[in-house]
């Protein structure tokens, strides 16, 4: 038996050596931790110490009894019923190896001794685990009734941390029988994904005076386009008297765009290019219900574009200001802007949901914050594709039950 001494920063490195230099069918024989460097054993740097070895030949199962030692949960039958979503090489060298412990004959050690070794071992892999959670890497492994699930809330771009979030609620909250149930799997996690997505609130009409509601966000989510939904349902269908604003002056089509729309549901259109023109433009229609201001798109990167920005809603003091956010942006993208915007909205929507799979974009967003949704669209059809945002309207969506592309 050949034996060898293998030192590295963490087990997940240090078992990858023990496997390029011994192979797979190495047998682990030690394992500790200790600190290297320092002074007087403080402040030294964690390193793991595994000593492995390898038959130079194979030994007879008929030579040797096998000596059974238990290692509950740390490996499992050919016929588990778990399976390791993307779990790293060196996780499963360390389970396969800790399973040849007892075949070693060269290896003179008390049941008890090879149990506290496993326990060791077992420690090591916990922490391990953690340690790659931590870098974003963890390979959960779920029951094969449940993985399915896993796999279809990260196909539709739901974050790590809230799939897991979402298992969780389900191995809590239902027998492990339970778990073969589709509908009862799918209900507890329409259950949790209300739960985050409960804060919802449409707009209400003014009373005494008009309401004003400013849409903001950047280029090309849609604001201008949603602004007419909303102006022509609360105009056509609601019967509310509206007036239209923009202050949207960069594009020449987003000007013709809302003149249009205000002519076709017969609302007035203003056009004003200065925060004072804007103040005016909301005194000539003190007398309307709800009053939309279009504001131009504006980059979340641009210090003097989001200063613009808020000189114009500075200006207008509105009841509401809305940022729109697309559904099609990447989550990473969709938090910077988010964060860029937070300090001057009040409420969310969310547009395109007919141009994305992934929905769950807007899960990822909405667990960082405690803005209300108001409304979500679907479609460029005025002023049809526009639904009042409901958690459970949220939840189909997310899930891809209220898109028909998804």
């Amino acid at each position: 038996m050949r034996v060898k001494r293998f030192v590295g920063d963490n087990v997940a490195e240090t078992m990858g050596k023990v496997k390029r230099d011994l192979g797979p069918d190495a047998v682990i024989l030690q394992t500790r931790q200790f600190r290297e460097g320092g002074v007087f054993g403080l402040f030294g740097k964690p390193k793991v110490e595994i000593t492995a070895a390898i038959e130079d030949q194979p030994i007879s199962k008929k030579s040797r009894p096998e000596k059974t030692v238990r290692s509950e949960g740390l490996s499992a039958p050919k016929d588990s019923t778990y399976r390791q979503q993307s779990t790293a090489e060196n996780s499963e060298a360390i389970v396969k190896l800790l399973g040849k412990v007892q075949q070693s004959s060269n290896v003179n050690r008390s049941d008890a001794a090879l149990e506290q070794e496993l326990q060791n071992m077992r420690k090591l892999l916990d922490k391990m685990n953690k340690q790659m959670e931590q870098f974003g890497s963890e390979r959960t492994v779920w029951p094969v009734p449940l993985q399915k699930w896993a796999d279809l809330l990260q196909d539709r771009g739901i974050q790590p941390k809230l799939v897991k979030r979402l298992i969780r609620h389900v191995q809590q909250n239902l027998r492990e029988d339970d778990w073969v149930d589709d509908l009862r799997v799918k209900t507890k996690l329409k259950e949790e994904i209300q739960r985050i997505c409960r804060n919802t609130a449409t707009i209400q009409p003014g009373v005494k005076k008009a309401r004003v509601i400013a849409l903001v966000g950047p280029t090309g989510v849609g604001k201008t386009t949603t602004i007419g939904k909303l102006a022509a349902g609360f105009s056509i269908v609601d019967k509310r008297s509206v007036a239209l604003i923009t202050a949207d002056t960069y594009r020449v089509a987003a000007v013709e765009q809302l003149k249009t729309f205000g002519e076709i549901i017969g609302v007035p259109v203003d056009v004003v290019m200065t925060p004072n023109e804007l103040k005016q433009a909301l005194t000539n229609h003190a007398d309307k219900e709800l009053i939309f201001v279009d504001t131009a798109g504006r980059s979340p990167h641009h210090d003097l574009h989001m200063s613009e920005l808020k000189a114009f809603l500075d200006k207008a003091q509105p009841d509401l200001t809305i940022l729109v956010m697309s559904a099609t942006t990447h989550s990473a993208d969709q938090l910077k802007v988010f964060r860029r915007f937070e300090s001057l909205c009040t409420h969310i929507i969310f547009t395109k949901l007919d141009e994305t799979v992934n929905g769950g974009a807007i899960l990822n967003l909405l667990a960082q914050t405690n803005l209300p949704t108001a409304y979500v669209t679907n479609g460029q059809n005025v002023p049809d594709d526009i639904e009042a945002a409901t958690p459970e309207r949220l939840g189909r969506y997310i899930l891809g039950e209220g898109n028909e592309n998804a």
